[in-house]
């Protein structure tokens, strides 16, 4: 049961001060996610590639101008949240398991 409660999200919410996703999961953990660091893990295949083609951050990691600012985010399912960034980009869904290891990646970055 405890690894169904740390990818289960109970709150989602911007933190605009800390420019990061806030998720607040079932046992207990709070964890802020960046934008910089959600955008760049957007698993569709514009992003990631597909088929054995580079996706976007494979051929340039910079981030462009509102490529990391979240315009919205939406519940998909039971299962994960979908992201409208200023760019207009919005086709990806992040899992609650993968939400939960970039939060966890988050708190071990260095400076923190």
């Amino acid at each position: 049961m405890q690894d169904i409660d740390r990818t289960t999200a109970r709150r989602f919410d911007y933190d605009e001060d800390r420019r990061a996703l806030l998720v607040e999961w079932a046992d207990g953990a709070v964890q802020h996610i960046p934008y910089a660091a959600l955008r760049r893990a957007c698993p569709c295949a514009v992003c990631q590639g597909e088929m054995g083609r580079p996706g976007r951050f494979q051929q340039d990691p910079e981030l462009r101008e509102g490529e990391d600012e979240l315009a919205d985010i939406r519940l998909v399912g039971l299962y994960g949240l979908g992201a409208t960034w200023a760019d207009g980009h919005s086709t990806g869904i992040y899992t609650f398991d993968q939400l939960r290891h970039l939060g966890d990646a988050a708190e071990a970055a260095p400076g923190r």
